[in-house]
């Protein structure tokens, strides 16, 4: 018995080259809060973002429910926004983004390979029980 959880244990460890590990990373973006001439949020309506002086928009999209474009600008200082409604209402604002500080500290990662192991284990043990029981209440009915 021990051999083969020795040969289990030795086949387990190549699986370890198949993980993906994530880091994610608090950054500020900018924010546009696009509304309506009576205070209502421009909600839902399409938009283009375009760097200054290009002709490509860097990001396509449909603001948010409160009206928000919401984009990170990288290097790029000034900005082109085109939002338009199908009913007509629409704006083509340029405007420069603020300079906007990265944190480089990570918030989130993966849980660590001591714990997947601990959690592998107890599930292999928990299924054992389980088949012990069933084991066990066959033998007395």
């Amino acid at each position: 018995m021990k051999n083969w959880l020795l040969i289990l244990l030795l086949l387990a460890a190549p699986c370890a080259a198949h993980e993906v590990h994530h880091t994610i990373e608090t950054t500020s973006a900018v924010t546009v809060h696009l509304v309506y001439a009576d205070g209502k949020p421009y909600a839902y309506e399409a938009y283009e973002l375009y760097p200054a002086g290009k002709d490509i928009p860097a990001q396509v999209g449909r603001t948010d429910a409160q009206g928000r474009v919401v984009f990170i600008p990288g290097d790029n200082r000034a900005w082109r926004l085109k939002a338009f409604s199908t009913d007509g209402h629409g704006t083509d604002l340029s405007f420069e983004s603020p300079a906007v500080a990265s944190s480089s500290s990570p918030v989130s990662q993966g849980p660590n390979r001591l714990s997947l192991i601990l959690f592998g284990l107890s599930l292999l043990l928990a299924g054992f029980g389980l088949v012990q029981l069933l084991i066990r209440q066959r033998k007395t009915s």
